[in-house]
């Protein structure tokens, strides 16, 4: 349950009123290709793959969604939700928050991407505060606005997902998800494979969300950051493209 405190016209002072929030709802909302926080003008290294005419039919777009999953998300950005949410958990000092900033920094290692966790970060944080603010998120963008710490989409959403009663699984597996919905999108602009090809690839993929959300807190710590060299490579030829779409 939520309460907001409004004013009425026609009385002095204040009324709470009782909100029933559906953490369902609230994630599907911040979950949805259109919450506008810019995700759709990334494609973290895709359009380069698909330049050199790696990733070009509906195979090897599923190929390369399944690759990333598996071999870059799986040890990175969700790999770096897990951690926030842990932070969460155990209501983590300043000084936690900081540090785990300063590792995602230091591993996303292309500037294309760095810079877009960055971005989508303030913009899911500054939208999500006109939602329903958060302390702990308030405090996060404070700190990024001062350049205190960088600022990192997944820290961002798993803190505020945390703070709405939306379950570990429910977040993470809507957060894996959102990234291969993103690929697909992209992939159907630009390879181009038709719709049916790629919501066919997000169905057959489930089962690997399902497992992948499955082993997350199973991650070593020794193994977080660990990334696929070839994509971190293409993250990089993409500021190079003569001809670019996407920021990244």
């Amino acid at each position: 349950m939520r309460w907001l405190k409004i004013k009425l016209h026609w009385q002095k002072g204040c009324k709470l009123i009782k909100l029933d929030m559906n953490p369902l709802l609230t994630l599907m909302q911040i979950n949805d290709s259109v919450f506008p926080i810019g995700g759709f003008t990334h494609s973290y290294g895709l359009e380069t793959y698909i330049n050199k005419e790696i990733v070009h039919d509906a195979k090897t777009a599923k190929e390369y969604a399944q690759t990333l999953l598996e071999h870059s998300f799986y040890y990175n950005d969700a790999a770096f939700f897990h951690k926030a949410w842990q932070l969460c958990e155990s209501r983590a000092t300043k000084k936690k928050i900081a540090e785990l900033d300063a590792l995602i920094t230091a591993f996303k290692a292309p500037y294309e991407i760095r810079d877009a966790s960055k971005k989508l970060g303030i913009r899911f944080l500054k939208l999500t505060e006109k939602l329903n603010p958060v302390k702990r998120c308030s405090t996060y963008l404070k700190a990024i606005n001062t350049q205190e710490l960088h600022g990192h989409y997944a820290m961002a959403f798993a803190m505020f997902a945390h703070a709405q009663q939306i379950s570990y699984t429910d977040a993470l597996s809507a957060f894996y998800y959102n990234s291969l919905n993103g690929i697909m999108t992209n992939c159907a602009k630009l390879v181009p494979i038709s719709q049916m090809d790629a919501q066919q690839i997000l169905f057959k993929l489930q089962p690997l969300i399902n497992k992948l959300v499955a082993l997350q807190p199973e991650l070593d710590d020794d193994l977080i950051g660990n990334c696929c060299i070839a994509q971190d490579i293409r993250c990089m030829q993409h500021e190079k493209l003569y001809t670019r779409i996407y920021i990244s």
